[in-house]
Parts: C-alpha cells; sequence; structure tokens
C-alpha cells in the first residue's frame, strides 16, 4: 500500500509527530510506501516532498496582534484553506496514495484537505489525540476556570461564547465557536471514512457526544520494539517529559516538589508561552529544567529516573510519556483521569493521585523514593504490560486491516462530487 500520513509537525517533539513517525517506520517496514504532508518549519527533518508543505502560521503570534486582520487571518485558515487543498493535490498527483492517514490536521491544514481527497476518492483515516472535533476549545478545559468542561454535548458549539472558554477571551471563544458550526455546516465527520481513538476513554466521550460507534476503531498507541530496555533498573529523581504546559499539571508538580525539596526533579519539554515566566526562572532548589530532549539524550534521561510523572488537569488520551516510561521500565506517578486510567493501574504499574492534588502528589513522591525496590518491581510490571498491550506488530495488524476495510467499502460506493 501507499499510505500519505498528514501531521501539522514534522520534527520530533510531541506525541502526534511521534505517532507520525512510528506509524512511517512501521509500514516501510512491512514492506508499504509513505510519505508526509506537513506544515512547513524550520525545525523540520528533511522530506522530499517538503516544496509542497503548507506554509507556516504562528497562532500564538496572531493571537497577540488580536486585531481584525490577525483574526480573520485565523478563520482563513482553519475552517477552509485553499492553499492547502491546492498543495495537497499536487502532493497526490505526485504520490498517488491508496489511503490518507491524518491527525491534528484542523488548525493547520484546515478540512479543505478532505474535500480533495473525497474528490479523487481516496479514503481517509483520522487518529483522534484529542477532542477537536467534540470540543471548540480542544482540550475540554475551560482557559478561563481552569476546570473540565463538557458544555458543548449535543452540539451546543455557542457555549465558548458565553464561557469565555478559548484562553478567557471572546474574540478567541468566537472564533472557535465559528470554526465549530463550519465544520458542521461542511460535514467534517461524515468526510473521514474510519476514525482510531488509542484509548477507550476517548472513543467513549465520542461516542457520548454523538460519534457513530461503528466508525470509531480502538487501536492503542504503539511501541517500536527499540523503545525496550532489556534490564529495569532504579534511579534517583522524578522525571517529567512532555510539554512544560499548564494542563499538563507541571504547576502541580513545582508546588509538590516544593513540600519534598529532598526529592529531585527533572523537567524536559518545550516550555509553553503561559509559562515562559515561571521555567525555569523560579524553580526550587531541588527542580532542574532539562531543556526539550529526544533520540538517546531522552533515553538516557528516561533510564535515570526513579518513576515519571504525568499528573496532567486534563483529559489525556494515551500519553506517549506513559508508554515511553512503561517500555524503559519505569512506574508512573499520574492524575487518576482520563485514559490515563486505563494505562496506569494503581500499585501495580505506577500510583494514581487525584487531579491537582499537590499533597496527595507529594505524598506518592515520597511513597515512591522510599520504597525503591517497589518502584521497580511496578517498573517490571508496566513494562510487561506494554509489551502485551502495545506492541508494533499488534498495532500493525489492526491497523493495515483498517486500511484494507475503507479501501474496499470507497470501492463499493458510488462516485460522489465534493
Amino acid at each position: 500500500m501507499r499510505v500519505l500520513i498528514v501531521s501539522p509537525y514534522h520534527f520530533p517533539g510531541d506525541g502526534v509527530a511521534t505517532y507520525a513517525f512510528n506509524l512511517s517506520e512501521l509500514l516501510k517496514r512491512n514492506g508499504h510506501e509513505t510519505a508526509f504532508f506537513a506544515m512547513q518549519d524550520e525545525r523540520n527533518l528533511p522530506d522530499p516532498n517538503s516544496d509542497l508543505f503548507v506554509s507556516h502560521i504562528d497562532f500564538i503570534e496572531l493571537s497577540r496582534r488580536k486585531g481584525v486582520l490577525a483574526g480573520l487571518t485565523v478563520l482563513g485558515r482553519v475552517i477552509y484553506s485553499r492553499e492547502a487543498r491546492r498543495k495537497l493535490g499536487k502532493l497526490l498527483d505526485r504520490f498517488h496514495p491508496d489511503v490518507i492517514h491524518t491527525q491534528g490536521f484542523q488548525h493547520f491544514m484546515s478540512p479543505s484537505i478532505l474535500f480533495e481527497a473525497n474528490k479523487r476518492r481516496i479514503p481517509v483515516v483520522h487518529t483522534l489525540h484529542d477532542f477537536k472535533m467534540i470540543c471548540p476549545n480542544t482540550s475540554m478545559i475551560n482557559d478561563r476556570t481552569g476546570g473540565v468542561c463538557e458544555a458543548c454535548k449535543s452540539g451546543r458549539y455557542y457555549m465558548p461564547v458565553l464561557k469565555r472558554c478559548k484562553k478567557g477571551s471572546l474574540a478567541a471563544s468566537l472564533a472557535a465557536s465559528i470554526e465549530a458550526y463550519a465544520d458542521v455546516l461542511m460535514d467534517v465527520r461524515g468526510r473521514i471514512d474510519a476514525y482510531i481513538s488509542p484509548s477507550d476513554f476517548l472513543r467513549n466521550k465520542f461516542i457520548e457526544h454523538g460519534f457513530p460507534k461503528d466508525n470509531l476503531h480502538h487501536i492503542p498507541n504503539m511501541l517500536p520494539e527499540d523503545t525496550f530496555v532489556e534490564k529495569v533498573t532504579g534511579g534517583d529523581y522524578i522525571l517529567f517529559i512532555g510539554r512544560v504546559d499548564p494542563l499538563k499539571g507541571i504547576r502541580e508538580l513545582i508546588q509538590a516538589a516544593r513540600q519534598t525539596p529532598e526529592i529531585k526533579v527533572k523537567i524536559a519539554g518545550r516550555i509553553a508561552p503561559s509559562m515562559v515566566d515561571e521555567v525555569p526562572s523560579t524553580l526550587p532548589p531541588n527542580v532542574e529544567y532539562m531543556g526539550l530532549k529526544s533520540g538517546d539524550e531522552l533515553r538516557s534521561l528516561v533510564a535515570g529516573a526513579l518513576a515519571l510523572a504525568v499528573p496532567s488537569t486534563w483529559y489525556e488520551n494515551q500519553p506517549f510519556s506513559i508508554l515511553e516510561a512503561f517500555a524503559a521500565g519505569k512506574p508512573v506517578i499520574a492524575s487518576d483521569l482520563g485514559g490515563m486510567t486505563e494505562l496506569v493501574k494503581d500499585g501495580e504499574r505506577g500510583l494514581l493521585v487525584p487531579p491537582g492534588d499537590v499533597d496527595k502528589l507529594a505524598q506518592s513522591m515520597k511513597r515512591v523514593v522510599a520504597n525503591p525496590d517497589a518502584a521497580i518491581e511496578m517498573g517490571r510490571n508496566a513494562q510487561v504490560y506494554a509489551r502485551e498491550k502495545h506492541s508494533a506488530d499488534a498495532f500493525y495488524r489492526s491497523v493495515i486491516e483498517l486500511y484494507y476495510q475503507v479501501v474496499d467499502e470507497m470501492g463499493e460506493r458510488p462516485p460522489c462530487d465534493h
């Protein structure tokens, strides 16, 4: 098969990019051909089709301008991008894929690419990494209050305007609502042939919000074989890896570290704009910011940890940080929330704490450090679980079966003009 992978970022860093690169390597290893369609970025890895990548857009910079022109630029990009459709069309002429596998395309390429795929009768498989298709604010978090919010259930996409949930801003919330209603008018949901949900939690949320369950396929994220370590060992610090963002519970982790000055904590990842004034300048002495790490540097950092902390305060789907910790034989201290509860079995593969509870997080950190042998045993359990449930072979079988299914179904449908 020839598979075009659509992913906004073409450089290592976040879970979406990790998924895309892992998928490509796995497919190529099994004799298939892959190509990428992404956004232009100076951090991108070399790619033979980079000339057809969609132009870069900096939503953070545009939000700072807060002008009418900036708002129109954002809406023009996220609702229907002629540039994205035109460039995708050229790439389809060049590569001729059997299947298009998308993820995270909405903001950066817009649904216009689906129109081009539908016109050419190329089936689209979409992996869900967040709640974008049922929550205009993407995360099911009210940015103004910081709490979990499901007010948009049943298609009430006007709720962001009433709650100011997007960045606490009326303008941003209005834009999010407009985008959501535009997606409904363009039938974005119906233009995708099959959805992959890495976690049962995410799948169930989408069903609750009106998605047909027969079109939502639960396929857990995979771990490449080379991510597993042969020997499980202990360590001497608690590690956080991922985006340094309030939604990831990073502030709660720092507060918990202040309560446990005897415990070393290391933080690795890209700093969100909202935290540049806090990390690393205001960290307590026992917390060290390591910067963004990848490859051997990241593996070495994980290997030296006693446990990883994933204290997110939003509905995580299936974090790669937890899976990568498990592959390295490390237990995880995670929030008892969302898809994390499917991975971290309390007391067996790590510890679960109430989301946002700094005291309980600090207690769990103390418990792990005080019982290193127990931590190592939980790490072994976690690695066994990861091999059983997240192997590359199992992932490949499920995904390739889904590809053939959507190709066969496309062949049975009458042609349509989109």
